[in-house]
């Protein structure tokens, strides 16, 4: 099962959308919210996030019931270039993937 940043629902609108994508369902709005929160996680501005910031995020925004095992599998799948962070355009790139499958 593809856990494709169960957080990813966290960051998108404010930030721009992919391909003007409509989410349909809970799994992608959650994606679409990550997308619209990647600037207030991204807590040093480097234009990237790490697992810390997420977390630190995730905590700060009260949001629960997401485990690390989840965040490890967003980052496994999103970290295209295996930096130890996603950049705002690697999780784009992971959610027109995501989508294309429909």
């Amino acid at each position: 099962m593809r856990y494709t940043f169960l957080l990813l629902p966290l960051l998108a609108v404010s930030c721009g959308t992919p391909d003007n994508i409509v989410p349909e369902n809970h799994r992608e709005k959650k994606m679409f919210a990550f997308l619209e929160k990647f600037d207030r996680f991204d807590y040093n501005g480097d234009g990237k996030l790490t697992k810390k910031e997420v977390r630190q995020g995730l905590r700060e925004s009260e949001v629960h019931g997401i485990t690390n095992e989840e965040i490890d599998k967003g980052f496994a799948e999103f970290d295209t270039n295996h930096d130890g962070a996603i950049s705002f355009a690697e999780a784009q790139g992971g959610m027109r993937r995501e989508f294309s499958e429909r």
